[in-house]
């Protein structure tokens, strides 16, 4: 009673801090079946509040954790579904026990129910999971519904001491797992027998449906995240063998593709191999951490930009000793905040004394991702959310401060001055273009997972999602100076495989006003490579991303 009375005051807590949305998809048949849902019969006695969710006897529904049944014509409470609660049905409701010739419920007579109450439900420890043998009672574990609500169709009776088939074992979850089959608690329910002495399980019948089609995204998704994942790790090899790219800039962007690279490869394995439960959670934990990552490079994009046409020069010393002071503090941000978020779901998931009312993330439940929405709101969407929020408002800083430049100072900039203001520009447009794209991807995977119907809607933004690997290749490496590049890392052999007229023509070239590059193409690709000293003296101005 007390655990009851402790959940329920957890679920209204949480209610009156604002963190249940009030607009939440209400649950459906299948995901609040009746023989799970408590029956709100007293109609007078419900509480409504603003925000959809109700109160009854006690216990506070939010929105979406009750739902109106047709066929009954009452509501009812989704009290399986609440954070922390994890159940069994009772067969029987109040004293009433199984007939142990109907298998249907019924009152003991009244002389023998005065002198044997109907006492708590146990199993034998050899039906137990090792997890919680420790406990007598199922109801020290489990809450039991006692909805009155056996099966639709047909049942049948397990009988272990006839048929050693039907030999059962109650997991942690309340799932009854027999040689057969994993019985979910909507398609069991136990109680006693009318001897007091055996407790039976009856077991709802489902015929076998027709095999539906697989949806469309599980088919086309994973197929996307594996076109994608070529592009991102040629993207990354790029700009990892390109001396003159690997300024704060191409490190930046290394680091956001390396992220998606790993989040996309161990997201498209899971959708296509069936793993073990150990193995589903620690690649859950692995891909919630990849992507977290990502956004965070993203943000430290957008930090980047806006913090170099704002004027700020707050780190001394060399532009190298500037460029590497502030990889290390962008690098401590976007890998701390993904790591603290990922510890944190550990801590939530594994640290003992952590209240069961609290929400947690339940990788490898019932997949190698969360279990409930609000678990993948808490602990994937609001951070996903908060970092784009952030990055539009940088971006619309940075332009407006670009423009600002352009009427003010255009005119002043002469030199080198000019060409750096020119190259930050064009990687403020490259940025620009990714974020874009990146950034209304991911708006509208948030929305998407908010409005879930209907479907088909999103199967175009959702699939682009999984080819953000191709978008950024085309963005940052299919253009004319990175081929340029790869030619003057590769393609020559120690003599100059560009004459002087062709260098004469790519420098006239560079410097017209029809060229987006700022920076004089014989600087960059000038003949052949020098000693590796020569690599070294790139700087913030030399990047090549345009």
């Amino acid at each position: 009673m007390r655990k009851v009375a402790a959940r329920s005051l957890a679920t209204l807590v949480l209610l009156v801090a604002g963190i249940i949305d009030g607009d939440q998809t209400p649950l459906s048949n299948s995901t609040c079946p009746a023989s799970l849902a408590l029956p709100i019969l007293n109609v007078d006695e419900i509480v409504d509040f603003k925000n959809g969710s109700i109160s009854y006897e006690g216990r506070v529904y939010p929105a979406g954790y009750h739902r109106w049944d047709d066929s009954r014509n009452l509501t009812l409470g989704c009290v399986c579904e609440l954070p922390g609660f994890k159940c069994v049905r009772k067969c029987c409701p109040g004293s009433q026990v199984l007939n142990s010739l109907t298998s249907n419920c019924s009152l003991q007579a009244p002389d023998r129910a005065a002198r044997f109450p109907v006492p708590a439900l146990e199993l034998p420890e050899k039906n137990l999971d090792e997890e919680i043998r420790n406990f007598t009672r199922l109801d020290q574990v489990f809450y039991l519904v006692e909805s009155g609500f056996l099966c639709q169709g047909s049942k049948y009776l397990l009988e272990p001491t006839k048929y050693p088939e039907d030999d059962f074992v109650l997991d942690s979850k309340g799932a009854l797992v027999t040689q057969a089959a994993v019985l979910e608690p909507e398609r069991y329910c136990l109680d006693w027998l009318d001897d007091l002495e055996t407790i039976r399980v009856i077991v709802c019948y489902v015929e076998e449906a027709q095999e539906e089609p697989v949806k469309i995204e599980i088919k086309l998704y994973p197929v996307g995240m594996i076109v994608s994942l070529p592009f991102l790790l040629a993207t990354f090899l790029v700009y990892a063998i390109i001396p003159e790219l690997r300024n704060v800039y191409g490190m930046t962007l290394m680091c956001y593709v390396a992220s998606l690279l790993v989040a996309y490869t161990m997201l498209a394995v899971v959708q296509l191999i069936t793993f073990g439960d150990l193995t589903c959670i620690v690649l859950a934990f692995v891909i919630h951490f990849s992507f977290l990552a990502s956004f965070f490079w993203l943000n430290v994009m957008c930090v980047d930009i806006w913090w170099t046409f704002a004027g700020y020069r707050s780190i001394q010393g060399s532009v190298r000793q500037r460029e590497r002071k502030k990889f290390i503090l962008y690098s401590i941000y976007a890998w701390g905040c993904a790591c603290l978020l990922t510890g944190i779901c550990i801590i939530m998931e594994y640290a003992p004394g952590i209240p069961s009312n609290v929400v947690r993330p339940e990788f490898g439940v019932e997949k190698c991702w969360f279990k409930t929405e609000m678990a993948k709101a808490y602990y994937f969407y609001i951070p996903m959310g908060l970092t784009v929020l952030c990055n539009i408002i940088l971006f619309i800083l940075t332009a407006a401060k670009i423009i600002q430049h352009k009427k003010n100072t255009a005119h002043q900039l002469k030199g080198t001055e000019s060409r750096r203001h020119d190259d930050n520009k064009q990687w403020f447009n490259l940025y620009l273009k990714l974020f874009i794209v990146m950034g209304i991807n991911w708006s509208m995977e948030i929305i998407s997972w908010a409005y879930k119907s209907p479907e088909y809607l999103w199967y175009i933004t959702d699939l682009a999602n999984t080819l953000q690997g191709v978008i950024i290749f085309i963005i940052f490496v299919w253009k004319e100076k990175i081929k340029r590049l790869l030619i003057k890392r590769f393609g020559c052999k120690g003599e100059n495989f560009l004459s002087r007229d062709s260098t004469r023509s790519a420098y006239h070239s560079s410097t017209s006003r029809t060229c987006t590059t700022s920076v004089p193409l014989n600087e960059k690709t000038n003949s052949c490579p020098e000693p590796a000293a020569k690599y070294k003296s790139t700087n913030f101005d030399d990047s090549d991303g345009a």
